[in-house]
């Protein structure tokens, strides 16, 4: 496993020391804010108190307004609309925000949904096929894909059918023409770039939003009778799922959304997701709860099978439909974990015993699921500090993900490694490729290579950033109060790490859990209040007792039963 070291996070005392005046908080969070490059006051309290009124104008976003006169086209002519969306969270909650506005107006699409095994991703020339082979639409709406699909959009053109693009995959060839594409990334205005960290279902929600204040401004009643504010624990879902920079507007967004999915107006998919997750009805549903809990389920299908039965579930009206469908979805998630594990040990062992020497990692196994191997990656991206690409088998190509961490961006890598890949796509940190399996031994080459040219310099040792240093005494629930303001947590706004110094354990850790893989024990401050301490997967590496330690953790509020409690989880300790 890769080595790690401690380092707390530097900020600029100055900085602190003038958010402590000017904000009525604790001296410790206006460190927290210094250290997110928070500078100002003003920034400080859109940042710990946002609101939704601090939304930028939608028509900010290039082509918003060109697709605002599409769907105002649609409409207004009850045209014929197909929607094409991606199979995963962002794409599945695209589809349902759309889906549900234009059904307000009149207007309800048919959305299709690639089978991962026969027709790959996004907009190819088979869903292509599978659209032109039905009833005659006017429109194609295409969501978290498209971007790159010039000759598919080419051909749905030449049928006299208008194609909007709404998507937020980095362009690899300039926008072609006569076609509609709402995409940050091809905007060029540097005041826009904090429009690129949105994902697909909160473009989704700038052009519904736009939408209706236009449609609003033309007096059109049915504006009335939808609440697009609703909409955002559709939009907080796709967002923590795609792993997006929790900044900005996305911060607002799910600060919102969190709030509509513990709600009384959350809707009967969501209900019923909630009920099969085995979430208590009185829980507090936070983006732990969405991240582990939730989009793994709605992510389910679409990596094994298709992505029509959790939109199918998220646009029902009816619990007792919905919970049908919630109860499908979990036996594919459960189908899902069985498989994942089983490419998971063979991953890591096929890493460990001939690539551990590599400083970016491919590992490629025909027999592998394609559909669950960014998962895989992911996990092997963590516990060993290194890019990491994880290929299954699909359709004659090798397919899968990459993940990377500390720094390293994966686009650039990619980009200089294409002349292997037959297509390839995604974020920084997050990938999709496909290779022709005879170009797999080039491409491991290749990529390793500019890995280790692009790392060159930087530590090898994986770090961990805590905040500052902290006592037990602490930690109560003021301090709590204030974490809380933080959240919600994720890319580019971190849960909080915390150094607790000379800790004693004086009790022995109990492991827990199906495999006995976590660990349990209390802590004790001076005044004997004791703070339940849990340990994911730390069951192969238990502290010991009476002995002094230093303990790096994250502070979190447990609700069981209604009542309130405090509890640490135990990132990393190691002797005093």
């Amino acid at each position: 496993m890769a080595e790690k070291f401690w380092t707390q996070i530097p900020y600029d005392k100055t900085i602190a020391e003038a958010l402590y005046k000017s904000l009525n908080v604790s001296f410790l969070l206006c460190v927290i804010l210094a250290q997110r490059n928070v500078t100002s006051r003003l920034e400080a309290e859109k940042f710990l108190w946002p609101k939704l009124t601090y939304l930028d104008n939608p028509f900010k976003i290039k082509n918003i307004d060109a697709a605002v006169n599409i769907l105002r086209k649609v409409i207004d002519n009850k045209l014929h609309v197909a929607i094409i969306g991606d199979y995963d969270v962002d794409g599945i909650t695209s589809i349902t925000l759309l889906t549900n506005v234009l059904k307000n107006f009149g207007i309800v699409p048919d959305f299709f949904v690639p089978n991962r095994a026969y027709e790959g991703y996004g907009l190819s020339n088979e869903i292509v096929e599978r659209i032109l082979s039905g009833k005659k639409y006017d429109t194609v709406i295409t969501l978290d894909c498209g971007t790159n699909s010039a000759e598919e959009v080419k051909i749905l053109q030449k049928y006299g059918i208008e194609v909007l693009i709404v998507d937020h995959h980095q362009a690899k060839t300039l926008p072609f023409a006569k076609c509609c594409m709402v995409n940050p990334h091809i905007d060029d205005d540097k005041e826009h770039d904090k429009y690129k960290i949105l994902c697909t279902v909160g473009l989704v929600f700038k052009l519904c939003h736009a939408l209706l204040k236009v449609l609003r401004k033309a007096n059109d009643q049915r504006v009335l009778n939808y609440s697009l504010k609703h909409d955002l624990d559709l939009v907080t879902l796709g967002t923590i799922a795609d792993m997006a920079q929790l900044i900005h507007e996305n911060r607002i967004f799910c600060k919102f959304g969190l709030k509509i999915l513990n709600g009384k107006y959350r809707r009967p998919g969501i209900e019923a997701l909630c009920k099969s997750a085995d979430i208590p009805i009185d829980a507090n549903i936070g983006q732990h709860d969405v991240s582990f809990k939730l989009c793994p389920r709605l992510n389910a299908c679409g990596r094994i099978t298709d992505a029509v039965l959790p939109i199918t579930m998220m646009l029902s009206d009816n619990f007792d439909e919905a919970i049908t469908y919630a109860y499908e979805l979990e036996e594919t998630n459960k189908e899902r974990q069985l498989i994942e594990k089983e490419i998971t040990e063979q991953a890591e062992k096929l890493l460990r015993n001939r690539y551990i020497n590599d400083d970016g990692i491919v590992l490629y196994n025909p027999h592998w699921h394609s559909g669950v191997v960014g998962i895989v990656s992911g996990k092997c991206a963590r516990d060993y500090a290194k890019p990491c690409i994880v290929l299954g088998h699909e359709r004659d190509l090798a397919k899968g993900s990459g993940r990377s961490m500390h720094g390293v961006n994966l686009i650039d890598i990619l980009n200089d490694c294409s002349e292997y890949l037959e297509t390839w796509g995604g974020h920084p940190y997050a990938v999709g490729v496909s290779i022709l399996p005879e170009n797999i031994d080039a491409f491991r080459k290749r990529f390793n290579e500019i890995v280790k040219k692009h790392s060159t310099g930087k530590s090898k040792h994986e770090k961990i950033e805590y905040v500052h240093e902290l006592t037990l005494e602490e930690i109560d629930n003021n301090f709590m109060k204030e974490m809380e303001a933080l959240q919600p947590f994720g890319q580019k706004n971190p849960e909080p790490i915390f150094l607790l110094k000379n800790i004693k354990i004086n009790n022995l850790p109990a492991t827990f859990g199906v495999q006995k893989n976590h660990i349990k024990f209390w802590l004790t401050d001076r005044h004997s209040k004791r703070i339940l301490t849990i340990g994911w997967g730390s069951a192969g590496n238990i502290p010991p007792i009476y002995v002094p330690l230093d303990l790096l953790v994250t502070v979190n509020r447990e609700t069981w039963n209604k009542i309130n409690s405090l509890r640490l989880n135990m990132v990393e300790w190691r002797r005093n």
